[in-house]
């Protein structure tokens, strides 16, 4: 009678399908974001494209897609119940931090080309950007804690040889996003701590959207980390990772 039960509900491998595609979902958000940010300005013809950091895309016409993708994955990380202790908790701290790097935009000083979204001085408050950048700040710190410490952990274990050469290929790789992760974050603070002058940073490139550059490499980081996890029944094989 269960397992007609369990057959008429999905059972347990509808489950586990579901909380595969939950992480795919996330993995496949934050791997598209910066992409689909540029590609909306680029082709609604915006002076300027690149911003310097993506949380300047709120006042661009990507406006939409840079909150509703937050939004959106901060009501994913709400509903995602990992396995391991204390899992469930960063998950919902995820979800919160990213609705609030959403709902508290960044100074609109920075921003550079065609604004979607104007908030007169009036009505942008001072906090709101202490509250943007702490949210983003330890919401990346959190996605270098699924790396190092959630990720790696398996109820599957590895038994044949092939399985095992799998299992640390994976585990290396989770290691070198989280570490990818924390690096990024870390020079982005370099650089805001520096307080480099405005004429240093306009004849450079990389200076320019130095933060935009290392924001981007911190989704790659947690987006692929995301996606390899999204396979890590033995049974799949992914690319690199067979």
């Amino acid at each position: 009678m269960s397992t007609n039960s369990n057959q008429q509900n999905g059972g347990p491998d509808e489950a586990v399908i579901s909380y595969q595609q939950l992480r795919m979902f996330i993995g496949l958000l934050g791997l598209c974001l910066s992409l689909m940010l540029f590609l909306t300005t680029f082709l609604l013809n915006d002076q300027s494209p690149f911003k310097v950091s993506i949380s300047h895309y709120y006042y661009s016409f990507g406006h939409i897609i840079f909150v509703g993708t937050l939004c959106i994955m901060g009501g994913l990380f709400g509903t995602y119940r990992g396995k391991r202790k204390y899992e469930n908790l960063v998950s919902n701290l995820c979800g919160v931090l990213a609705i609030l790097v959403a709902a508290f935009p960044t100074k609109f000083e920075g921003y550079g080309g065609n604004m979607y979204i104007c908030i007169e001085n009036e009505n942008y408050k001072g906090w709101f950007s202490y509250v943007h950048y702490a949210s983003a700040g330890l919401l990346f710190a959190l996605f270098s804690v699924y790396c190092f410490a959630f990720f790696p952990k398996t109820d599957e274990k590895p038994e044949t040889p092939e399985e095992i050469l799998k299992k640390k290929s994976r585990d290396i790789y989770y290691r070198i996003c989280g570490w990818g992760i924390v690096l990024s974050v870390i020079c982005i603070g370099i650089l805001a701590i520096l307080h480099i002058s405005e004429d240093t940073v306009s004849s450079s490139v990389f200076l320019t959207y130095s933060t935009l550059i290392f924001e981007t490499t911190s989704l790659f980081f947690f987006s692929t980390s995301w996606l390899l996890k999204s396979s890590s029944t033995w049974k799949l094989t992914v690319p690199f990772f067979r």
